[in-house]
């Protein structure tokens, strides 16, 4: 697992936190669509780019967490979306329109938070699941990676795979190229 996301799921065990999610973006921003970072009473877990687009980020993240919230409502009941232009005003200098999302999160959120998290990877095909295969999806199971591992030898594939991999069987293995997804990264 990302160590991001593992980093975030222990935090959840210990106290309540709000996840700052980067739900959209126009003209230049610091990050992409999907980028997150958590942030807890004491702590921070992952970034959305820094600079004063975060620092504000943070300081709403934690005016949510002081605020009470029902206890029937879900993360997603108490997630709100915040527009930031990233002009003068912001102290930003990207020049684009930046909006976050905040949703509160607790313990009892954290098998969707694994689930959404590591499916929000990029996509990236390897292929070859000889022993710089194996040593590679070690390495990439702590990055944010959605891995699809591809060989034509079936009976190659371990047990026991991060969350993050899922093995596909080719043979030919030239094969799988037409299912790789569109702008992921390759592997041979």
């Amino acid at each position: 697992m990302p160590r991001h996301t593992a980093d975030l799921l222990n935090q959840l065990q210990h106290a309540d936190g709000v996840l700052v999610t980067v739900h959209s973006v126009q003209g230049s921003g610091p990050r992409e669509v999907g980028a997150w970072m958590a942030v807890f009473p004491q702590t921070l877990v992952n970034t959305i780019g820094g600079g004063h687009l975060e620092f504000q980020a943070i300081t709403e993240a934690r005016a949510v967490l002081a605020r009470p919230t029902s206890s029937s409502a879900s993360h997603e009941d108490n997630a709100l979306t915040t527009r930031y232009a990233l002009g003068p005003a912001l102290g930003q200098c990207c020049g684009g329109v930046v909006h976050l999302k905040f949703e509160r999160i607790s313990a009892a959120d954290t098998p969707e938070l694994k689930h959404r998290l590591l499916a929000n990877g990029q996509p990236l095909a390897l292929f070859g699941g000889g022993h710089v295969g194996r040593a590679l999806v070690n390495v990439l199971a702590t990055l944010p990676y959605r891995v699809q591992w591809i060989d034509s030898r079936d009976e190659i594939f371990p047990g026991q795979l991060p969350p993050n991999v899922v093995c596909e069987h080719s043979d030919p293995v030239h094969a799988a190229v037409a299912d790789v997804p569109s702008g992921a990264s390759v592997l041979i």
